[in-house]
């Protein structure tokens, strides 16, 4: 199989898991706050990779088998600013979402 079709699809599944992990760890806390559960349990460090996988999927799925040589350098064994510039947005997304959640259960009065 070529290898861009390959980092595409990998960016797929990654897109994919990230959906798939949104429901029981975000969706699923929400609604149920709003349906009055007596009690919440969070999956904070699990919300916190739904951004990740996300930003990391569509990365990859928009600039294929490039993906590796626009974001990291070989030769210098370092991240190009691309690179440094996604894994920012893969933080802040990271830490949005489990923030976000958190805030938003705290406002229904859990937590």
């Amino acid at each position: 199989m070529n290898p861009d079709v390959k980092t595409r699809l990998a960016g797929f599944a990654c897109v994919l898991a990230g959906a798939a992990i949104s429901w029981p760890t975000i969706f699923d806390r929400l609604r149920l706050a709003q349906q009055g559960a007596p009690q919440i349990n969070t999956w904070s460090l699990a919300s916190f990779l739904v951004g990740p996988l996300i930003i990391f999927g569509l990365t990859m799925m928009i600039f294929g088998a490039r993906t590796e040589s626009l974001t990291r350098d070989a030769e210098k064994k370092r991240l190009t600013l691309f690179g440094n510039f996604i894994a920012l947005a893969c933080a802040v997304a990271g830490f949005g979402g489990m923030l976000g959640t958190t805030f938003l259960l705290q406002s229904y009065g859990y937590l």
